[in-house]
């Protein structure tokens, strides 16, 4: 405990350096220094662009790849992108490392994940992209793709795809489950839901994650929810919404009374509840729902969970395996049990960073245009199985369409859930002080055999005041 404490507190005090950086050549919100639309790059002499990024999954690596090759031919001899790639990991390494080095300098363009964009803006370390970019080419983004990326009312980021949450199932357990005709505790009998407007409440996950628990021989168990995820920020991404939208107090740099605050107590209890329920497995690994994928030359073992409470960007990992491919389904995301629904969303973005030469900045301008193109989105979410930034592309994308049954209609409920209530991960300043402290807290809740919610609580508020106040933040 003392090492992830110390952990934690070397990752912090790193971010907090994020205040040093920048400087103060940024034009004016309507001084347009871009290209216009369709209008070329042009230079007497090739630009170098430096790009940093974290490394993704197998599928990432491959589009990343081809997309990075693919921008250098095609701008041979006027932009040239030298790329870096991180390790991330289940920690903050790729943040720290990026912390580490504001006294340095900053690779031009650097990829980011969304909720880091209000921080990154604030410490001037990232500049606003409206001065490069049009309001036209903008217009196709989602809205509230938009809104991650936009900081004081100004765009600092764009993204080429987004991430959501489902609740993914084995559609060979859940049909055998579904034949038993279970009913919830009111007596209602248990089906699949038919649109976000009657997804299952949270309440009713739970309950049908503890039906679907079963003895699978010998002491083996098959869990009827995972829940896994990194040590990151898994958990708060995954359960904010549970607070109903007041989980930092209205300056957004608040915890004592809102993280703490009865909607807070009774999220604490919803996962105890979980683990004590046995409709969890608390020390899952994150692969219980396709340990059993077989792939040519080995053997898989036993699934060790019939649903799985993750983001859409594991469906690669699922449709690796030929027998889990054919085998998943997805429904919504849980509405909450007062009926209100807020779907957590929110995806890695572009940004232009302040070290960036004025005299390089169209060009990183026209390498991040390149990769958030209506062509280029298409690609990254096919490939990757990630919904799309672009509106556009839901009603060309042959999965997205209305009426698809393309896995049997997953990729349509995603679209559903994400227009129905797409919500950006929490937009505040210091996020990098209160999303891991949080997620600590929440996984300690699980693991712990009776924690005491309210005091983890009490004190994960007071230790996120802390790192807060410690940032100075103005």
């Amino acid at each position: 405990m003392k090492k992830i404490c110390a952990a934690v507190l070397a990752i912090m005090m790193t971010l907090c350096l994020f205040a040093c950086g920048g400087g103060d050549d940024v034009a004016g919100k309507n001084e347009f220094l871009g290209l216009k639309d369709g209008e070329d790059f042009t230079t007497d002499k090739e630009v170098s662009v430096s790009f940093i990024r974290p490394r993704g999954n197998d599928a990432q690596e491959k589009w990343w790849t081809e997309a990075v090759g693919a921008f250098n031919s095609e701008y041979a001899g006027r932009i040239s992108v030298k790329e870096e790639v991180l390790v991330r990991g289940d920690t903050s390494s790729y943040e720290q490392q990026i912390g580490l080095r504001v006294a340095e300098g900053l690779p031009d363009v650097m990829y980011m994940d969304g909720p880091y964009v209000s921080n990154w803006a604030y410490n001037k370390m990232i500049i606003p992209l409206d001065n490069y970019i049009t309001e036209t080419y903008i217009s196709d983004f989602m809205d509230y793709v938009l809104d991650q990326g936009t900081y004081n009312d100004r765009l600092y980021a764009l993204s080429i795809v987004d991430s959501t949450i489902m609740v993914f199932y084995r559609k060979s357990y859940m049909n055998a489950f579904l034949k038993t005709n279970p009913r919830f505790e009111d007596e209602t009998p248990v089906t699949l839901p038919t649109s976000p407007e009657n997804a299952w409440t949270f309440d009713q996950l739970a309950e049908i994650a503890k039906k679907m628990t079963t003895s699978i021989g010998g002491n083996k168990t098959r869990y009827g929810l995972s829940i896994t995820g990194d040590k990151t920020e898994w958990m708060s991404y995954a359960f904010s919404p549970m607070w109903g939208g007041s989980i930092l107090g209205n300056d957004a740099l608040t915890a004592s009374g809102n993280v703490n605050s009865a909607k807070g107590i009774a999220a604490g209890n919803y996962l105890r509840n979980l683990r004590n329920n046995r409709a969890i497995n608390p020390s899952a690994s994150g692969t219980d729902f396709y340990d059993d994928g077989v792939k040519e030359g080995t053997t898989g073992t036993d699934c060790k969970a019939s649903m799985y409470f993750t983001g859409t960007q594991n469906i690669t990992k699922f449709n690796e395996f030929s027998n889990i491919s054919e085998d998943w389904d997805a429904t919504y995301y849980p509405r909450n049990n007062d009926g209100s629904y807020s779907v957590p969303c929110g995806g890695w973005t572009l940004a232009i960073s302040s070290d960036c030469a004025v005299n390089k900045r169209i060009a990183a301008a026209e390498f991040i245009k390149f990769l958030t193109s209506v062509q280029s989105c298409e690609s990254f979410a096919s490939q990757t199985a990630s919904p799309p930034a672009r509106k556009s592309l839901y009603g060309t994308m042959e999965e997205y369409k209305d009426g698809s049954t393309v896995q049997n209609g997953a990729y349509v409920r995603i679209k559903e859930q994400i227009f129905a209530a797409a919500t950006p991960r929490i937009k505040t300043i210091a996020y990098a002080e209160f999303s891991p402290l949080l997620s600590k807290a929440l996984n300690e809740i699980v693991s712990d055999t009776n924690p005491n919610i309210q005091d983890k609580l009490n004190s994960t508020a007071t230790q996120i005041d802390t790192k807060i106040r410690q940032a100075s933040y103005k």
